[in-house]
């Protein structure tokens, strides 16, 4: 029998919950606290016979029919939620990849993601579950799953640049080099275009706004005319093409444009393979379908705002998803000048808070799994109590399906936006175009906390008095994600008040 999670950290954390869960009721069965309430139970209904009249016939009939209506319940519940039946371990607990196999992505499995050490310390680890939460669990799932199956395949756009966007270049030589080659090569061209006044089409602008722009490589007067000041090990050295430099055994004096696009020891190239070594499975699939994915991959390694081109210097960071576009935009409407600079701040707020809610249901379904018989024990094993527990877990467990579809609705409005004649930058240029709706972006990502809230009142509705608890755990278990995301932005907009 399969149990399957929907994350890493729910493939691992069930396991320990269910370890943890044999172990506390193994600890009420070994010092006999469990037996407390039963006793508790026989006492109460002891009295309250006795304080029966003569009219109400044989009291000892009354006792022992008063005590079956209470203790054959009791027993049911002790056997079928806390009685451990069914195995689980890490050979029978199934990562999810039907959505993945049915969209045409791969996601690694747990052994061989980051998470990896926790399949050595658990793989010999195995807990039992009850027959009643073996049931929960499938129907829960099941009901997640089956939901979800609803929703139409849609990769998590926000998803795939908010990955790209924080990649930055992991070679410390590589890095040094693009900063040589901005020095010697982007810049003085980017200063012959700007002294030689030419005028340029909104189209030419956007190509040389970037290191590999193609009329930057194309014409003779830009990278053709410039070259490497210092010997780049990876282009041999060419006496033709080198004549009058010294040839100190290091390396070749490349042009500029041979220095960018010379195939495999071309800067581009060896920019590339450093970049994608680091792309999850998900993201490399997505750029494999993708036309121009070369470009829109480096142009958002190498941004223009992340270089001070009238000192011909290089930042040595390559975070930040502020660019020209964005501030263009805000420009043309000062009325969204106080919208903007907030949304520098939630913006990777929000982005820190997609990744940290599935680490926060992951451990909430843990403690409510651990929690689990001691709440069944000091209930007096009341049938209240375990129907609680049972809408507790379900809607913890199916609020994936609510991000699923706040995810949904996030890309399908990226990918709208994006195939819109009313935004300029088309297709894949929603990596590092921050000139989308703002007011949007704000909405999408409410979305996460709003939706499972809706949820979790939802079964106050029904009756649980659930919602206001797990809906207050979920935002204030991710708002210091969120906090932390949006601090590095915030420094910024404190700068520019």
């Amino acid at each position: 029998m399969t149990f399957s999670v929907d994350s890493y950290m729910e493939y691992f954390l069930t396991l320990l919950g269910w370890l943890l869960n044999n172990g506390v009721f193994a600890l009420f069965v070994g010092t006999g606290v469990w037996l407390i309430p039963l006793v508790g139970m026989i006492f109460k209904v002891w009295r309250d016979v006795a304080k029966q009249g003569d009219d109400e016939g044989e009291k000892g009939d009354l006792l022992i029919r008063w005590l079956s209506l209470e203790l054959i319940p009791a027993m049911f519940i002790v056997v079928l939620t806390l009685a451990p039946m069914f195995t689980i371990s890490l050979n029978n607990i199934e990562y999810n990849e039907r959505a993945s196999i049915q969209c045409g992505y791969k996601v690694p499995s747990p052994e061989k993601s980051g998470y990896a050490p926790f399949a050595t310390t658990f793989s010999n680890r195995q807990a039992r579950m009850p027959i009643w939460w073996m049931f929960m669990h499938k129907i829960d799932k099941g009901f997640t799953y089956g939901m979800t199956a609803v929703l139409p395949c849609q990769r998590d756009l926000r998803q795939v640049r908010f990955e790209v966007q924080h990649q930055k270049i992991t070679n410390p030589a590589l890095l040094t080099e693009v900063e040589q080659f901005v020095q010697q090569c982007y810049v003085p061209a980017r200063q012959k275009l700007q002294t030689s006044q030419v005028s340029l089409t909104p189209a030419q602008v956007r190509e040389t706004s970037w290191l590999g722009g193609k009329l930057l490589i194309s014409n003779s007067e830009l990278y053709p005319r410039f070259r490497a000041q210092q010997p780049i090990s990876t282009f041999p050295y060419d006496s033709t093409r080198d004549t009058a430099l010294p040839d100190s055994g290091r390396g070749g004096f490349p042009s500029c444009d041979q220095w960018w696009d010379e195939s495999n020891a071309g800067l581009k190239s060896r920019l590339l393979t450093d970049m994608r070594q680091n792309l999850s499975a998900q993201v490399s699939d997505f750029f494999n379908s993708v036309s121009n994915r070369d470009e829109a991959l480096l142009r958002t390694l190498l941004r223009a705002e992340n270089m001070d081109i009238s000192k011909g210097k290089m930042y040595q960071g390559y975070g930040g998803s502020v660019d020209a576009g964005f501030w263009n935009a805000v420009t043309r409407l000062t009325s969204t000048v106080g919208t903007a600079v907030g949304s520098l701040a939630i913006f990777p707020g929000l982005d820190a808070m997609r990744q940290a809610l599935p680490m926060v249901q992951a451990f909430m379904i843990m403690a409510l799994i651990i929690l689990i018989p001691i709440i069944t024990i000091l209930s007096g094993f009341s049938i209240k109590t375990v129907v609680t527990l049972s809408f507790v877990y379900f809607a913890l467990v199916t609020t994936s399906f609510w991000w699923e579809l706040a995810r949904w609705l996030d890309s399908f409005m990226i990918e709208i936006m994006y195939s819109s004649p009313s935004h300029d930058m088309l297709n894949i240029h929603f990596l590092e175009n921050a000139q989308d709706d703002i007011i949007s972006n704000f909405v999408m990502g409410s979305l996460f906390i709003i939706l499972p809230g809706l949820w979790f009142g939802a079964m106050t509705w029904a009756g649980i008095n659930v919602g206001g608890t797990m809906s207050q755990a979920l935002r204030q278990g991710s708002n210091q994600a969120s906090t932390a995301g949006g601090k590095g932005a915030g420094i910024i907009e404190s700068k520019l008040k």
